[in-house]
């Protein structure tokens, strides 16, 4: 049985492949039921579709209550259950920053995460953690004290009100129009806001989630609705990050990775990337490695070995690039530069721009 079980992992593994996915958004988990019998847990459609392509020795059947399954000459009996996302009654962020995790314990992997008013997609539940699908198709577990289950429309009714954005690094939320009250909560960096209008030096502010305060007006900026993404303000917003520390996983101005620095500042900007940096060097248009003296402020330098990127940062021009190495700092490609990395040029791949 230990045999066909591996087989039927392995099979999983190419039929991931062969759809392009791996375990960051994808999920597969086997469970057992009754003697022999288990209970394939799968997130993905096309997975599915493409499993009996690499299982050979199974035959497809269906149960008495005619859901499908597969059947081994040895007697091993599986079936599926495909986990989808419940997009009517997604989980709605109302922490300032929630840590996404890939198992559901405080002790393992931070893979990413959101800020407040996102949404995350519920696939199941284990004690107080909840399985997710976030909205750049990655999977993981999030703690259910950072989000509250909400009807989709409430989101996108929240959204549409609200006209600000947390343009600060890190925001406090105050209970009263006043320096010294005592803070509600705090916002980071594109945390979207609906904000009444300024007075006093402050703006009433409303919170997903219902909590509500004042907020110093000039933590705040209005969102940018329909306007082309712009370089220069591009680079400028991540030049605000500067110092920042390296945070494995980390999205926000409390602790950025390479490509959580570059996926929320392009988010900033309206631009939608995916989360790792591998992910991210397969989007835009491509710079060859020999034409690095062209590159534009805003293009993405990929960095890595052999074919494998490994990581990411932002040009800056004139042969600057910013990027999150220790912290969020400045190096440079010419050699005869004080923020020259050499580490860095060794091992500089080829570029992208994401712009049209």
């Amino acid at each position: 049985m230990d045999n066909v079980l591996q087989r039927l992992c392995e099979a999983v593994s190419a039929a991931e492949k062969e759809c392009g996915l791996d375990w960051r958004r994808s999920y597969s988990k086997l469970v057992p039921r009754e003697t022999g019998s288990f209970e394939l847990e799968l997130t993905r459609e096309e997975v599915l579709r493409a499993l009996p392509r690499h299982l050979g020795g199974f035959s497809l059947e269906r149960d008495e209550k005619d859901r499908v399954r597969l059947v081994s000459a040895a007697g091993l009996a599986v079936r599926f259950t495909l986990l989808e996302p419940g997009t009517e009654r997604p989980l709605w962020v109302t922490s300032s920053v929630a840590d996404v995790r890939r198992e559901g314990a405080h002790a393992a992997e931070l893979l990413t995460q959101l800020i407040m008013g996102d949404a995350a997609y519920p696939l199941k539940e284990q004690g107080d953690w909840r399985f997710v699908r976030l909205f750049d198709d990655y999977h993981g577990w999030i703690r259910s004290w950072y989000v509250r289950e909400t009807d989709a429309r409430e989101i996108a009714a929240y959204d549409g009100a609200a006209r600000a954005v947390v343009a600060a690094n890190v925001g406090y939320v105050l209970s009263a129009a006043d320096e010294g009250s005592l803070p509600v909560s705090e916002a980071v960096a594109g945390t979207r806001i609906v904000a009444g209008p300024p007075a006093g030096g402050y703006r009433a502010v409303a919170l997903p989630g219902g909590k509500s305060g004042f907020m110093r007006e000039g933590l705040l900026a209005e969102r940018l609705e329909r306007a082309e993404p712009d370089r220069g303000r591009l680079v400028g917003r991540a030049m605000r990050f500067i110092g920042i520390p390296y945070l494995w996983g980390g999205t926000t101005p409390k602790g950025f990775d390479c490509s959580g620095l570059v996926q929320r500042v392009f988010s900033m900007e309206g631009i939608s990337l995916p989360r790792d940096s591998d992910m991210q060097a397969l989007v835009g248009d491509l710079i060859p490695k020999e034409d690095a003296a062209r590159l534009a402020p805003g293009d993405l330098l990929f960095f890595g070995e052999g074919t494998r990127v490994t990581h990411v940062a932002i040009s800056i021009g004139e042969g600057l690039y910013i990027h999150a190495s220790g912290e969020v700092r400045i190096a440079s490609l010419l050699s005869g530069d004080e923020r020259y990395d050499e580490r860095f040029l060794k091992i500089y791949l080829f570029a992208r721009s994401v712009f049209r």
